[in-house]
């Protein structure tokens, strides 16, 4: 993206595959995310150290505590890790390896370990330990690296509990993190949709014209500004349905039957109808396992 900035871009809307980014210059690098595997993890160390000409990764920045940009963390020793307070806060309600491997491989009836077992089956999560920030923020943090310097912006909830962008300014370059999803159709765990859509407007608000969504292909100004839409088009609509005292799940189809379109992974629009129905005051924030099979529910409906 330029002499000193790189982007981990695997362009794949499925679940799992995100993408991370690396500034290096005189020697030392940062590194924004890792990914859901070790293995994966380590490919994409490889192809960064060969960019990079072995630059020493010596802080890491993380967006979100998900696991798919955080279970490689133990492969880059020595580095301060780094992110908000509130998403380190997050860390202990997050799945572990351990249980989403239960969950993915468990032969059962219900909805929710079907999708688990149709997304995440094909993952290897052995070997991981989950590895904590060393280093927490609130508001906006610079960095330098070499003779760079970047900001870490602490976004608070929106995809999750706690979101970090960091944006370049040198290079007009955004790494947005999961607030932000090419060809695919956002998740909203942080229990509000108008939080995401706040989100986007302080990513828009560095002016820059190139930002490197969570997941998915490079995006551009023009296709923020359209995903802001589609974001406020999903909220409008409902809030109208809690309004109109309709039932989250019964909404949930609505909303899907209306935005699915050609995104991936249109039942996760229960999570956004969800997050809607919190920021209206008809419904609180429901928990993971909760979204989960409200998803998996709706993945199961016919079309």
């Amino acid at each position: 993206m330029s002499a000193t900035t790189w982007a981990w871009v695997q362009d794949s809307t499925d679940w799992g595959f995100s993408n991370a980014g690396v500034i290096a210059s005189r020697g030392v690098s940062l590194l924004f995310d890792t990914q859901f595997t070790l293995d994966a993890t380590r490919a994409m160390l490889r192809e960064i150290a060969a960019a990079t000409s072995d630059s020493a990764i010596e802080t890491l920045v993380i967006s979100h505590q998900n696991g798919d940009h955080t279970w490689g963390n133990q492969l880059v020793p020595g580095a301060e890790i780094i992110t908000s307070a509130a998403s380190a806060e997050h860390l202990c309600h997050e799945i572990s390896p351990e249980q989403l491997t239960h969950l993915s491989r468990t032969q059962g009836t219900d909805s929710t370990s079907r999708y688990a077992a149709e997304h995440f089956g094909r993952f290897d999560f052995s070997g991981i330990t989950v590895t904590e920030p060393t280093r927490t923020f609130t508001g906006r943090l610079k960095l330098t690296v070499g003779d760079v310097t970047v900001e870490a912006i602490d976004l608070g909830p929106g995809h999750s509990a706690g979101d970090v962008a960091l944006w370049v300014p040198e290079d007009g370059i955004v790494f947005a993190g999961d607030v932000l999803f090419d060809g695919g159709h956002m998740i909203v765990w942080s229990g509000s949709l108008t939080a995401c859509v706040e989100s986007v407007d302080t990513l828009l608000a560095t002016g820059v014209e190139t930002f490197v969504p969570g997941h998915g292909a490079l995006m551009e100004r023009a296709d923020v500004l359209a995903f802001r839409t589609y974001l406020t088009e999903v909220r409008t609509a409902a809030t109208a349905y809690a309004k109109d005292g309709i039932p989250l799940a019964d909404a949930a189809a609505r909303v899907h039957a209306e935005f699915a379109g050609n995104r991936a992974h249109p039942e996760r629009l229960f999570t956004a109808t969800a997050g809607a129905y919190a920021d209206a005051g008809f419904a609180e924030p429901l928990p993971t396992l909760d979204l989960v099979k409200g998803m998996a529910d709706l993945a199961e409906q016919p079309s």
